[in-house]
């Protein structure tokens, strides 16, 4: 699970870098950012070091590492997306690493799990903050394609993890 770390990590790390340096948002919703992340670096390395520790929970806390980054991502998403649009990319981290390790349907419904959050957020940030509450027919548009993105990158990195495996078993 420290491919979490190596790849996923240091991409929300850009994200956020590149939303506060050219969006300017305010200095608590900077530090909540970088709390979040670092937080979650933290969980996620020490959860990734001892997954073989604690051999006979090694498919939970892999679960648990899923599930937590999805909260992480739902949080930055939540607090920068108005600053910086691209933070719905957020939302491919757990599908992504999900498929990993996990079952087909079960990267399915991880994907539409991050893909109803996502869209759920939009709709309460417009709610809190937008002029008469709601989506317009934009935001939806938007929101609906960003969903179905999600679900077909997590499906093809899951064939692509089902396949690598089948391949390295042919060779055996």
């Amino acid at each position: 699970m420290h491919i979490l770390n190596y790849y996923f990590t240091p991409f929300a790390v850009v994200l956020i870098l590149f939303a506060i340096y050219f969006s300017e948002p305010e200095r608590q919703v900077t530090y909540a950012s970088f709390a979040i992340l670092g937080a979650a670096f933290i969980a996620n390395y020490w959860l990734g070091k001892n997954t073989y520790r604690f051999l006979r929970w090694s498919r939970h806390i892999r679960s648990l590492t899923v599930w937590i980054n999805m909260a992480v991502s739902a949080a930055l998403f939540y607090l920068l997306s108005p600053y910086w649009a691209p933070m719905w990319l957020l939302f491919l981290a757990a599908p992504a690493a999900s498929a990993m390790f996990m079952k087909k349907w079960q990267v399915f419904l991880m994907a539409l799990a991050s893909a109803a959050l996502m869209i759920g957020l939009y709709y309460a940030r417009t709610l809190a903050y937008g002029e008469g509450g709601g989506m317009g027919a934009q935001l939806w548009g938007m929101a609906a394609t960003q969903a179905v993105f999600i679900m077909f990158f997590s499906m093809f990195t899951a064939a692509m993890a089902e396949m690598i495996v089948k391949v390295r078993d042919s060779m055996r």
